[in-house]
């Protein structure tokens, strides 16, 4: 061969072996970047798994406290509701008690008056009930 042709050929193969070692440098380069980017990812999933137990534990610590500020609340609302409701019969019975001692009174001083107002009384709920009892005799025919 000559010189020339010798030349030629060596400048090829030196190119052959410049491009082989950039195209290695670049695969290790990209080798290199995928390696970085499965550690972030990996670093980020652990990230987040740590913020997800994070929270977990604290819905653990809120839960129970919240259900038993709610059940506090609840006795508190029903021994109020009782309260209330002890209140007003306290009220009805004495109304009731206080209206008695006016019926009493009031037959003591008017007991004729007293009476026939019983006896219209009786005397129209039997009517009541008479008419009440005839309408639902006549539905069921």
């Amino acid at each position: 061969m000559n010189t020339n042709t010798q030349n030629l050929a060596n400048d090829s193969h030196q190119m052959v072996e410049n491009g082989a070692d950039k195209a290695d440098q670049m695969v290790s380069q990209a080798a290199k970047k995928a390696d970085q980017v499965i550690e972030a990812t990996q670093n980020s999933v652990a990230n987040a798994g740590k913020s997800i137990q994070a929270g977990v534990n604290q819905l653990r610590e809120a839960v129970p406290a919240s259900l038993s500020r709610a059940a506090t609340q609840a006795e508190d609302l029903a021994r109020a509701g009782i309260d209330k409701a002890r209140a007003a019969g306290h009220s009805v019975a004495n109304e009731a008690s206080h209206m008695r001692e006016q019926t009493v009174s009031y037959v003591r001083e008017e007991p004729a008056k007293a009476l026939l107002m019983a006896v219209a009384a009786g005397a129209i709920a039997t009517l009541l009930i008479g008419w009440a009892t005839r309408g639902n005799g006549h539905s069921r025919h």
